[in-house]
């Protein structure tokens, strides 16, 4: 890579390879691997190169849900310039820390209360309660809460439907779209 376009970055890049999955603006679905990362910009390994100005979703296992638009592409690769709110980059920033080994992995990994959001939790027996979510993927969510509701138990979060998983005294995991 020339000089010129490092300097041009926004944020740092870092040279990782995780795996995850992209939703092209047509619906469909392919594996990826990522060639680097930073909080506003993802190249990807892809075995379908979107169009430039295309809008798409990118699932990473480490990192989770990313959005942006298609700003460079080549054969097998493309890049994205990555769209989050700001409570979500640091988070992401803070987990390419870990992952790139540049800080303690625990550390990164756990979220801290800013990066907490309310959110209202009702059961199928019809009580409602709001929640911290303080992790979320397309297919589950982390909820802090005093509530202690048993493995199964049936619930939405913001309308999304999901049985609750394991948990622990504050804390339970809901799989979503279940």
């Amino acid at each position: 890579m020339s000089e010129n376009v490092a300097e041009r970055r926004r944020a740092e890049r870092v040279a990782l390879k995780l795996r995850g999955r992209y939703m092209l603006s047509d619906g469909g679905e392919c594996h990826c691997q990522t060639i680097d990362v930073s909080v506003v910009g993802i190249a990807l390994k892809g075995y379908i190169a979107p169009d430039l100005g295309e809008l798409i979703i990118v699932y990473l296992d480490e990192l989770g849900r990313v959005e942006g638009r298609v700003v460079r592409r080549g054969e097998g690769w493309f890049a994205i310039d990555a769209r989050t709110s700001q409570v979500r980059i640091k988070r992401i920033e803070q987990k390419i820390a870990a992952l790139s080994g540049k800080t303690p992995v625990a550390a990164a990994m756990m979220p801290t209360p800013e990066q907490y959001r309310s959110a209202l939790l009702r059961t199928d027996f019809g009580l409602e309660f709001t929640v911290q979510v303080t992790d979320e993927t397309p297919t589950s969510a982390r909820v802090l809460t005093h509530l202690k509701l048993l493995p199964g138990t049936r619930v939405t979060i913001d309308g999304l439907r999901g049985v609750v998983g394991l948990g622990s005294q504050n804390c339970f995991l809901v799989e979503l779209g279940k």
